[in-house]
């Protein structure tokens, strides 16, 4: 019992433990595209990439939602439509997603926490970045 509960507590700690990262200033360390993402993750590369890095990653977006007071957005998977990308927004992008609506899209960057049926990101914004900078 007691080991479950140690357990749950650095998940929730890995979890919400990348709140200190500047994301408006952190460098991603790669640029993908999100079906390319599921695609390596449905094939069960799961070195593909690893938990805590920071990543620019451009989607459709599928859905909009603001559950529990949490900007999400979820970018389509590609061929698998049963899996997908879940960004979860800073408070402080609230302004920026209202110029967006689904079948858009969209570049955000954010930390990459795992996969389990769909890719997690958090602390996500929307990325700035202009293409062929």
């Amino acid at each position: 019992m007691l080991a479950a509960l140690v357990g749950s507590l650095l998940l929730l700690g890995g979890l919400y433990g990348s709140e200190d990262v500047n994301m408006l200033e952190a460098e991603p360390e790669f640029h993908l595209n999100a079906e390319t993402l599921i695609s390596h993750f449905k094939r069960e590369n799961d070195t593909y990439l690893e938990p805590e890095k920071i990543v620019e990653i451009e989607g459709t977006i599928k859905e909009i939602n603001s559950i529990n007071n949490r900007m999400t957005i979820l970018l389509e998977g590609g061929a698998d439509e049963s899996a997908c990308v879940i960004c979860d927004m800073q408070t402080d992008q609230t302004q920026g997603i209202k110029n967006f609506r689904p079948k858009d899209t969209i570049r955000l960057k954010g930390v990459f926490k795992g996969f389990l049926k769909d890719a997690i990101f958090l602390n996500c914004i929307i990325s700035q970045r202009i293409i062929n900078e």
